[in-house]
């Protein structure tokens, strides 16, 4: 049902129905999407083995498993990020500890806060320290790279005696086959976590896109009150259309322009504009998209409208030729270095008359 002038007018003032579909999608996407991650870690969780087995030596890699932590060592290595070396997203490997045997670890910064305690135990220096309570971890068991075998033999044979030093033959024999990587879960649920981070991403956008044109409705709104133009834009939509273009969402009538292509309603009237010129926005020199920048004689009120994808078309130029008929004659045309500097004038002594 086509809607009459007085309709457009107020529903121009709305939020556009795709800004809050917009957002309603991107939430259940993102409740979706933890849901989703919560049902698969509770039901596709497998039963973790027991990572001390024969001292993990022989045992296989991307196996999900637990480690009863009885000692930790200082940390040993970081891989990743050099140059933030307190990134989340590092690895940082440990000796841990259990029943007098040595394991390697990598661990995140909530299990190295949960296991302080089990640190300072084993470097106490006090005659009979308090074992702390016990902690489990779990991860995936993981190969170890050589790099890091070279690392943790240089950590554990620093100071001591050459006899006592572990050579890297023995090392599966002293730290196992395997690591640990308590930072993994044994669900991949990157899919998932991709998802919430495109949905977050999407909803910042869309909070950009409707604050901008929240600013550029007041402008309009406050425009057409402070004219007392409502009335007269209202009838003139209803019994003096001249023209209409995409899908009728740009409409020209006698005495103003009126733009609903996104919801929102740009609106003037053609005797109030100053300035008049095409804005492109060009990405790897190609125009990605172009619109109208009308400046008002306030020298206030800017509003941008027409907006396309890709350069300014056939239909779109003719919209620009169209408005340019009904401007006053001293409206300024395109954009040049004198048509800035002139509008910048024209402000000026604008203020000054004030």
């Amino acid at each position: 049902m086509e809607m009459n002038g007085e309709q457009i007018v107020k529903r121009g003032k709305k939020t556009a129905k795709w800004i809050i579909l917009g957002y309603v999608i991107c939430i259940l996407a993102i409740v979706g999407a933890v849901f989703w991650i919560n049902y698969r870690i509770e039901n596709e969780t497998p039963e973790p083995i027991d990572f001390t087995t024969d001292g993990a030596v022989g045992m296989a890699t991307e196996q999900y498993a637990y480690f009863n932590v009885q000692g930790l060592s200082d940390e040993v290595a970081i891989y990743g990020d050099v140059e933030n070396e307190y990134s989340s997203e590092n690895d940082r490997y440990y000796i841990a500890f259990n029943e007098g045997y040595m394991y390697i670890v990598d661990l995140d910064f909530d299990t190295i806060d949960l296991l302080k305690p089990w640190q300072d135990y084993t470097f106490s220096t006090e005659e009979n320290p308090v074992e702390p309570e016990p902690v489990t971890i779990y991860g995936m068991t993981e190969s170890i790279p050589s790099e890091l075998k070279t690392m943790v033999l240089d950590y554990y044979n620093e100071g001591i005696s050459e006899e006592y030093q572990i050579s890297e033959d023995e090392f599966e024999l002293y730290f196992g086959s395997v690591l640990l990587n308590v930072r993994r879960e044994a669900v991949d649920t990157s899919w998932q976590v991709l998802i919430m981070f495109a949905a977050v991403c999407a909803i910042f956008i869309i909070a950009i896109v409707h604050i901008a044109m929240s600013i550029e409705k007041s402008r309009v709104k406050k425009y057409l009150k402070k004219n007392e133009y409502e009335e007269d834009l209202a009838r003139q939509l209803d019994d003096f259309v001249e023209e209409k273009h995409y899908k009728d969402k740009v409409i020209l009538t006698k005495d103003f322009f009126v733009d609903i292509k996104y919801g929102a309603l740009v609106a003037f009237k053609y005797s109030d504009v100053k300035w008049i010129h095409i804005h492109n926005v060009k990405t790897y020199g190609i125009t990605a998209s172009s619109n109208l920048i009308v400046y008002l004689k306030d020298g206030k009120t800017k509003v941008g409208c027409v907006e396309i994808k890709g350069a300014p078309t056939e239909e779109f130029i003719g919209i620009l030729n169209k408005i340019c008929e009904k401007v006053p004659t001293d409206c300024l045309k395109g954009y040049s270095p004198e048509n800035r500097k002139a509008f910048k004038q024209y402000k000026k002594e604008l203020k000054n008359n004030m």
